[in-house]
């Protein structure tokens, strides 16, 4: 259920409500014109960064409830879909401090050095639980603030999230031999997630804990490829950390390892880093299967207050099997968010169409990836204080 926020309208059923299956939080179709949750289906939602900004981290530390609040009026649209997944760009390693020591005793929620914001971000591992608990199932976590507490917060943010029951992607423990990608069983097959970082901010990686996106052997394709030829294995999906921070237009190096990927055989390449939304693609690759890339989505939840960089998007794809038995990635569909901050509740990431200033950020996502893309509130069963973008009404 959404908590209490200072909002000029309260969160109703809308006349729009789903086709089958329960209201948000569950599974099951939504209104038919959203072109996602198909029956049959099985729906993925992806986000962009999951930020943790000193502000963020001391709002936690103030509230009992921890993290979990400024995840909250999100929550029921990341649950609702079969497999959730984030970019989570923080270390969540307990009691280390900047260069990779371990503290001599322990520390509390947002107590510098070992709980601190940018450059050498590290969050208290409580952050995984309100993660899980807000319905996220996989986090990415190779970025650039991969290293920032060094080797062993590497080893301390994966069994963080472990604890959680959240499966990672990108980053391995010291001494495990893989592998990079992880795997969720769904009602289609068995789909691979596989995340890689363009940088480690040039920080030490002795042990190779960090997935590079270029250079590194085998390269990102072949590994996609290894992948999709593996007879366990019915898609892959890569999940890039790339690009030019808060660049709307993707780079030429991007273009070039989304086109990779999708001749490799990855159903959607996926990415994080520039902190903006990017354009959404559709590629056709030479096997005649259509994919799509999401350059990035943006922020998830930060504390940088600009419109493009408080605007993100939680996207939606079903992947169905085509006419040759072939799991594909249909085209994705974005419910813009957008973060405020609130007296009551702290630093808040909400769907845009629930506040009363999230018009802005509407505007600001249809601006980037075509407002056709765009879902609305409404089209889940709630009501929206915006009705642009809205599929059903």
């Amino acid at each position: 259920m959404f908590m209490r926020l200072s909002l000029a309208a309260a969160v109703v059923l809308a006349a729009c409500t789903p086709t089958s299956g329960p209201a948000p939080g569950g599974s099951g179709a939504i209104c038919p014109q959203a072109g996602v949750f198909r029956p049959g289906a099985a729906t993925f939602a992806f986000t962009g960064d999951v930020m943790a900004h000193i502000l963020i981290q001391q709002d936690a530390a103030r509230r009992p409830e921890g993290f979990a609040p400024a995840l909250a009026p999100s929550a029921p649209f990341l649950r609702r879909a079969d497999v959730t997944v984030v970019n989570l760009e923080t270390p969540l390693a307990r009691d280390i401090l900047p260069g990779g020591r371990e503290a001599t005793s322990p520390a509390a929620p947002a107590q510098g050095p070992v709980y601190a914001g940018y450059p050498a971000f590290n969050a208290h591992p409580s952050y995984a639980a309100a993660l899980a608990g807000a319905g996220v199932d996989v986090a990415q976590t190779a970025n650039n603030h991969a290293l920032d507490r060094g080797p062993l917060g590497v080893d301390r943010t994966l069994e963080a999230l472990a604890e959680a029951g959240l499966l990672t992607t990108g980053t391995l423990r010291r001494g495990t031999a893989g592998p990079w990608h992880t795997v969720v069983q769904t009602r289609v097959g068995r789909i691979a997630l596989l995340a890689c970082t363009y940088s480690v901010n040039g920080l030490p990686d002795p042990a190779g804990q960090a997935l590079r996106c270029y250079g590194t052997a085998p390269a990102i394709p072949t590994l996609i490829a290894q992948l999709v030829a593996d007879p366990g294995i019915d898609a892959a999906i890569l999940l890039p950390h790339w690009g030019q921070e808060y660049s709307r237009t993707p780079d030429a190096q991007q273009r070039r390892l989304a086109r990779a990927a999708i001749e490799a055989g990855a159903a959607a390449v996926i990415g994080s880093h520039p902190h903006v939304l990017q354009p959404i693609e559709e590629l056709m690759a030479s096997d005649g299967r259509t994919a799509f890339v999401a350059y990035s989505l943006g922020n998830f939840i930060s504390s940088q207050w600009s419109l493009d960089r408080r605007t993100g998007a939680i996207l939606y794809t079903d992947l169905t099997r085509d006419a040759q038995g072939r799991v594909v990635a249909n085209p994705p569909r974005a419910l813009p968010t957008r973060v405020n901050r609130y007296v009551e509740s702290g630093v808040t990431v909400t769907p845009a169409g629930l506040v009363a200033d999230g018009a802005p950020s509407i505007a600001q996502a249809a601006s980037v990836l075509g407002e056709g893309r765009l879902l609305n509130p409404s089209d889940f069963g709630y009501a929206s204080l915006h009705p642009q973008g809205a599929a059903c009404r």
